[in-house]
């Protein structure tokens, strides 16, 4: 997952996010959260993170776990239309991302979009931590995003809040992530 879906593509989004920071990025959210574990892929690919963050918290629980989503070309396209075509395909597929108590999580490519090559990057690590219903991605990296996140039914949906990620914006947020059962 070429920076995995980067989210969303991380399960599609899962995947490679060559192009970070190729697009403006949006206006400034509020201050990033700085407690307990939320989503952060938006960590340099394959690196551990450098310490782990508290436990989650009652609220964050709900984000422990494995979940999967696919992100079409045009499921990208929607959420950032002038996404550029040469990152559509390593950024498209299906991806899961692991979310473990500990304040890490794990995102992975496990199929790349109909039609497109593997990417080169399928597999990504790092932080998370919430506060409140805010995740934050990869704190304090350049790639740090900052979603707002809810699960109903298990599913997962994120709203980007801030982060200069591109295709990581588009592929976490492009569709609902579902629970995998264990």
């Amino acid at each position: 997952m070429s920076r995995l879906m980067r989210t969303a593509i991380l399960a599609a989004l899962l995947f490679a996010l060559a192009a970070c920071g190729t697009n403006a990025p949006a206006a400034a959210p509020p201050a990033p959260p700085t407690t307990a574990p939320t989503l952060a892929a938006t960590t340099v690919p394959s690196a551990a993170p450098t310490a782990a963050p508290a436990a989650a918290s009652d609220l964050a629980h709900a984000l422990v776990g494995a979940w999967t989503t696919t992100v079409t070309k045009e499921d990208l396209l929607r959420v950032v239309p002038d996404f550029k075509p040469e990152y559509l395909c390593g950024n498209a597929g299906t991806g899961v991302w692991q979310f473990n108590a500990d304040g890490t999580f794990r995102l992975d490519q496990t199929a790349p979009l109909a039609g497109c090559p593997k990417p080169d990057q399928t597999h990504n690590e790092g932080t998370w931590s919430t506060q409140g219903n805010l995740i934050t991605l990869g704190k304090g990296s350049s790639e740090e995003m900052v979603y707002e996140w809810t699960v109903k039914d298990d599913m997962l949906t994120f709203t980007y809040r801030s982060g200069s990620c591109i295709p990581c914006r588009a592929g976490d947020t492009a569709n609902p992530w579902k629970r995998l059962k264990n």
